[in-house]
C-alpha cells in the first residue's frame, strides 16, 4: 500500500497561491481597450491566424507558473510516500524500550513504564496503517543483545501482536549505559538488508545522567554512537513522556561507621539520606531496623536541593555471626519509591584481636611492664565488655608473630626492629591493619626516625625529638583537637581529664612537618606546646596509626592512674583497628559476588534466599578453579578451590540474602549478602531541549529528534521524502517557463 502524508501538513494552505498566475492573466486580458483602427486590420487578420499557436503558447507558460508554485508549496509542506516499492523507503523501526528502575516512577495512576509501553502500541499501530511491509522491532534496555521481538513484517495485526507482547514485560531494577545499548542495536539492525533505512524510537524517561557527564558533557560513548549513525540511513527519535516529576528523597547509605563491630559492644550505624529533586525535600521520619527486630525512628530535616544528610543510631549486636540492618523512610514522600530503602549485611566478630608488644617487660615484681596498664584498659573482664582479645609478645618474638589475625598492634617502648620485621608492620598497616607508637627509654629517637619516618614516607606521623620534662615540675596535657575521630563522642571528657588529671613527668618531643598530613590529638602544657598524641593514615588500605610521645606505664606520667588511659586506649582502638571491608556483601544491581571454598570442607551447591517473605530461593552450583599458570618448578601448585561468581542480574529483587553453605560433614554456614540500588539511579531529573542543545556538537542534534508524549513517529528522518524530485522539478520548470517566455515574447 502506497501511502502519502507531510511532515509539515500546515504549510498546505499555501496551495491557493497556485491561482495567482492564472489570475494575474485574467487580469492582463481585461486591462486592455478595445479602440477600432483601420491599420490594425491586416495584424488581427494575422493574429487570427496565428491565434491557436498563440494561445498554446500561453497556457503553457500558465501552466509552467502554477506548478512552480504548487512545487514550492510542497517542497515547504514536506510530502512523504511510505510504504510500496516506487518511490518509498523499505524502513526498520527499532524500539528501544527503557525498562530500567527509573521507569518505576509513579506518574498519575500509571508508572512511566507503562506508559512507555502505551506509546509503542500507539507507534505499532500507527506503522500498521501507514506503512505497511516496513520492519519491526522491540528491544529492552537491559537486555539489548536478546531483543523480544525482532525485524517483524509490518501489518494490519502488528498492533495486536505488539500489545500482547508488552503485557508480558516487566521493568527491571538494574539501570543502563544508553551508548552501549545503541551500539548493539545498531549492531544487529545493520544485519538486516531488507530494509533502506532505520529509526530507532527511544522510548524512555530521558534522564540526563543517561545523555551528559557531571560535567555536563555528552557521554563519550553515546556521543560516538551518534557521531556514527548514516544520516541518509539512520536517525533516532526521543520519544518522552510528558511528565517532569523529578523530586526524589532517597537513602543513598547504610554504612557502619564505627571500624570494627564486635558482639556485646555499641556501634554507630550511619545512614545517609540525599535530596536528588529540584525542590526543597519536605520533612520526613527514617526507620531503621537490625534482623528485622529492632526499630529506631528518627526526624529527617528538610532538605535543599541536593543536600545529604547523615541520621546516626547506635546499637549492640548481642551474637557474632551475620546480620542485616534495614534503612527505609517511614511514609512515602515522592513518586519513585525504590531508593526509598537501603540494606547493609553485617558481619558480626566475637572479638576484635590485639597484640601487645611488650619492649620492656620489667625484671621485679613491682615492675608490671610496658603493657600491663594496656591489658587492663583494653581488657577489663567481669562485667565490663570491650569486645578486645589482648595477646602479649615480646619485642623479640615479634618477628615469628603472624600479624594477620590481629586488628591492631602496639608496640610499646620497643627498641628498632630488624628491617625485616619494619617491612612486615608497614605491610600489616598498608593491608588495613591499626599500629600504635608509645614511647620511652628503649625508644632511640635517631633509629627510629630512619627505621619508621624514613622523611615522611614511613609508619611515623611525626619523626621524634629529643626527651623533655622535668619529673619534680610535671606539665599538664591539653587536647589540641577535641573533634579528631579518636576522641569519638568523648572529647569534652578527656579535654577535662587531660588538663587536670593527667601529669607529664617526661617526653619525647615530636616536630611537625607541614609536607606530611598528621593531625595532632593532644600537646604538652597548652595549644603551642610540643604534640604528645598524633596520628595519621597510611597506604591505600585504610591503615591508621597513632603516635604516642610518653610511656604505656607510669614511668614518664600517671596516664594509667586516670580513667583518661582507659578512654585513650579504647578509642585509639576504635580509631585505628583494622576495618573489616563490608564492600564485598554490599553490592549494586551490576555487581558480581565471588565466593571461594575449600572442597575438602564444603560442597559446591550453594543455596541463597531473600530474606523478605515470599522471597525467592535459588540453588546456584560452585565450580572448581585451575591454576591460570603452571607452577615454576620446585614450586608447589595452589590447592585447588570451589569459586561461585554470583552475579547480581541473577538475583530478583532489592534487601538482604541469606546464603546457606552445604558442609560434607551435614552442618550449614551462614552467610548473608545485601543486593541495593546503585545510588545513580536516583537521579531522576530530566534532560531538557535547551540543556541538549547547548551541550551536544550542532551537527549531531539533527540526527536526534525528541517527542514528547507522542507514538514515536520519527518526524524529522526524512525517510520516504521525495522533496528532492519536487526541487528537481521546481528548478526545472522555472528555467523551461523563462525560457520559454523569452522564447514567445521574441515572436
Amino acid at each position: 500500500m502506497l501511502a502519502l502524508a507531510f511532515l509539515n501538513p500546515l504549510l498546505l494552505w499555501g496551495i491557493p497561491l497556485a491561482s495567482v498566475p492564472i489570475i494575474i492573466h485574467l487580469l492582463n486580458r481585461r486591462r486592455f481597450q478595445r479602440v477600432p483602427w483601420a491599420a490594425m486590420e491586416f495584424l488581427l487578420a494575422a493574429m487570427k491566424r496565428n491565434r491557436k499557436r498563440l494561445r498554446m503558447e500561453q497556457w503553457l507558460v500558465l501552466l509552467l507558473r502554477t506548478l512552480a508554485v504548487l512545487f514550492l508549496v510542497f517542497l515547504v509542506a514536506r510530502p512523504q510516500l511510505s510504504g510500496g516499492g516506487l518511490i518509498g523507503t523499505r524502513t526498520h523501526h527499532v524500539v528501544v524500550l527503557d525498562d530500567t528502575v527509573s521507569m518505576t516512577q509513579r506518574s498519575g495512576s500509571t508508572n512511566l513504564f507503562e506508559r512507555a509501553q502505551d506509546r509503542t502500541r500507539a507507534l505499532a499501530d500507527k506503522l500498521a496503517a501507514t506503512r505497511d511491509g516496513d520492519l519491526f522491532s522491540i528491544v529492552r534496555a537491559s537486555r539489548p543483545t536478546q531483543p523480544d521481538m525482532w525485524s517483524q513484517r509490518v501489518g494490519a495485526d502488528l498492533g495486536q501482536r505488539v500489545g500482547k507482547l508488552l503485557k508480558e514485560l516487566e521493568v527491571g531494577d538494574a539501570g543502563m549505559d544508553l551508548g552501549k545499548v545503541l551500539e548493539e542495536v545498531r549492531r544487529r539492525a545493520a544485519e538486516v538488508k531488507e530494509a533502506g533505512r532505520t529509526e530507532y524510537v527511544l522510548a524512555t524517561d530521558v534522564r540526563t545522567i543517561d545523555w551528559l557527564t557531571d560535567d555536563d558533557k555528552p557521554r563519550p560513548g553515546l556521543l560516538a554512537q551518534i557521531a556514527a549513525l548514516k544520516t541518509e540511513t539512520e536517525h533516532i527519535t526521543v520519544s518522552q513522556d510528558d511528565s517532569n516529576d523529578a523530586d526524589n528523597l532517597a537513602v543513598v547509605a547504610v554504612r557502619r561507621a564505627d571500624r570494627v563491630t564486635v558482639a556485646g559492644v555499641p556501634v554507630t550505624l550511619a545512614v545517609d539520606v540525599q535530596n536528588f529533586g529540584l525542590d526543597n525535600s519536605e520533612p520526613a521520619e527514617l526507620a531503621v531496623e537490625v534482623d528485622g527486630k529492632s526499630r529506631v525512628v528518627r526526624p529527617i530535616p528538610q532538605l535543599s536541593p541536593g543536600e545529604r544528610t547523615t541520621v546516626a543510631i547506635t546499637h549492640t549486636f548481642h551474637t557474632a555471626g551475620n546480620h542485616r540492618v534495614e534503612a527505609g523512610l517511614a511514609t512515602a514522600v515522592d513518586h519513585f519509591l525504590v531508593d526509598d530503602r537501603r540494606w547493609l549485611a553485617i558481619e558480626v566478630q566475637e572479638r576484635s584481636r590485639v597484640l601487645l608488644v611488650d619492649g620492656d617487660p620489667g625484671d621485679t615484681s613491682d615492675d608490671a611492664g610496658e603493657t600491663f596498664f594496656l591489658q587492663v584498659a583494653l581488657e577489663p573482664g567481669g562485667e565490663a565488655i570491650s569486645g578486645v582479645e589482648v595477646q602479649i609478645v615480646l619485642e623479640s618474638a615479634l618477628g615469628e608473630t603472624d600479624l594477620a589475625p590481629f586488628d591492631m598492634v602496639w608496640l610499646c617502648n620497643c627498641p628498632v626492629p630488624l628491617p625485616a620485621v619494619v617491612q612486615k608492620v608497614q605491610k600489616f598497616v598498608e593491608d588495613g591493619g591499626g599500629l600504635v607508637f608509645f614511647a620511652g627509654a628503649q625508644v632511640d629517637p635517631a633509629r627510629y626516625n630512619d627505621a619508621f619516618w624514613q622523611a615522611g614516607k614511613g609508619l611515623l606521623p611525626m619523626p621524634f625529638g629529643e626527651i623533655e620534662g622535668d619529673p619534680d615540675r610535671p606539665e599538664h596535657a591539653f587536647l589540641a583537637t577535641k573533634d579528631h575521630p579518636l576522641c569519638g563522642k568523648l572529647g569534652e571528657v578527656l579535654e577535662l581529664l587531660l588538663g587536670r588529671a593527667v601529669l607529664l613527668k617526661r617526653y619525647l618531643t615530636m616536630n611537625e612537618d607541614p609536607n606530611v598530613p598528621a593531625s595532632i590529638v593532644a600537646r604538652a602544657r597548652d595549644a603551642e606546646g610540643t604534640p604528645i598524641v598524633a596520628a595519621r593514615s597510611f597506604g591505600s588500605g585504610g591503615g591508621q596509626v597513632v603516635q604516642f610521645g610518653i610511656t604505656a606505664d607510669k614511668h614518664w606520667s600517671n596516664l594509667p592512674d586516670t580513667y583518661a588511659m582507659v578512654i585513650l586506649a579504647n578509642q585509639a582502638h576504635r580509631f585505628a583497628a583494622r576495618a573489616r571491608d563490608l564492600a564485598p556483601y554490599n553490592l549494586g544491581t551490576r555487581g558480581t559476588w565471588r565466593l571461594q571454598l575449600d572442597p575438602g570442607t564444603y560442597k559446591p551447591d550453594v543455596t541463597v534466599r531473600a530474606t523478605v517473605e515470599g522471597g525467592e530461593e535459588r540453588t546456584f552450583t560452585a565450580v572448581e578453579s585451575k591454576p591460570e599458570v603452571s607452577p615454576a618448578a620446585g614450586v608447589q601448585a595452589p590447592p585447588p578451590q570451589l569459586v561461585l561468581d554470583l552475579a547480581m542480574a541473577d538475583l530478583r529483587g532489592l534487601g538482604a540474602f541469606e546464603v546457606d553453605l552445604l558442609t560434607h560433614g551435614g552442618g550449614v554456614e551462614k552467610r548473608m549478602l545485601a543486593r541495593n540500588l546503585p545510588t545513580e539511579e536516583s537521579r531522576l531529573i530530566r534532560l531538557t531541549q535547551s540543556a541538549f542543545t547547548k551541550a551536544w556538537p550542532a551537527e549531531l542534534q539533527e540526527r536526534v529528534t525528541f517527542e514528547r508524549g507522542g507514538a514515536g513517529s520519527g518526524r524529522g528522518t526524512g525517510e520516504g521524502e521525495i522533496w528532492r524530485l519536487l526541487a528537481a522539478a521546481l528548478l526545472l520548470g522555472l528555467v523551461a517557463e523563462s525560457f520559454l517566455a523569452w522564447r514567445f515574447g521574441r515572436r
